[in-house]
């Protein structure tokens, strides 16, 4: 509740900004188009990059998730089989020890397994949220230089909260797409296994908008020096400009 109010007007804008095909096609072509209307030569093509990745790796985890996955799922859970004499007790319990072991590390490299798909998730996040916030600074530092005094700041300020939502939109875009995924793999998991898990995805999507969030809030001084700097310059072309009749 805190942080939505912290965002201000920024948050509510998010849920308005122009739909985004889960493909991507459209994500680009909205921020290729809002950066020309910027006037700045930048482009977002590792941020697209960082986002592609993140989709062509959920179609992965999500086709091959057959029988054989959910199968896996259940029965990487220790202990079941009978040893077959007494003499094999202290061999059994360090099988199972060895066993468990090999299941931890097979979880982690395989790619379908529930705690790879959410170590996975969670780091599809963090490098969309960061090449979003180094778009955002590029953007800054670009505006910054003065590469764009003939656009007034109030127009930069609207296209730059067009740009965070429609950043947020496909943070929550892919946050879905992940959490759909965990819940997939996960089918025969316990609730209490998976439930947490999918909650750390949803919490982690959180954070990634409001980091955007205040990347964008970050960028208001700079708004205002390229204001103040286009009121600068303005008077002194308007007096050079009798000089040259």
């Amino acid at each position: 509740g805190g942080q939505t109010k912290d965002n201000g007007d920024l948050s509510s804008q998010t849920q308005c900004s122009t739909p985004l095909s889960a493909d991507g096609e459209e994500f680009v072509s909205v921020l290729t188009e809002l950066l020309f209307e910027l006037h700045v030569a930048a482009t977002p093509d590792k941020l697209n990059k960082a986002r592609m990745r993140a989709h062509e790796w959920v179609n992965k985890v999500e086709q091959p998730v057959t029988t054989d996955t959910v199968v896996r799922e259940t029965q990487d859970k220790p202990g079941g089989e009978d040893s077959p004499g007494e003499s094999q007790e202290e061999k059994k319990d360090g099988e199972e020890r060895q066993e468990r072991k090999e299941d931890k590390k097979a979880k982690e490299s395989d790619a379908r397994s529930v705690e790879a798909v959410y170590m996975s998730s969670v780091g599809s996040l963090a490098e969309v949220t960061a090449r979003s916030i180094e778009q955002l600074h590029k953007v800054a530092e670009l505006i910054l230089h003065g590469q764009d005094l003939e656009k007034p700041a109030r127009d930069q300020a609207q296209i730059l909260t067009r740009l965070t939502c429609a950043m947020c939109t496909e943070v929550d875009c892919l946050c879905k797409s992940f959490s759909d995924a965990l819940l997939l793999v996960g089918a025969q998991r316990k609730a209490e296994e998976l439930n947490p898990l999918v909650d750390g995805v949803l919490q982690e999507g959180t954070n990634s908008t409001n980091y955007i969030h205040n990347a964008f809030q970050l960028l208001l001084p700079v708004l205002q020096m390229s204001h103040i700097q286009s009121q600068r310059c303005r008077p002194a072309e308007e007096a050079a400009a009798p000089l040259q009749h």
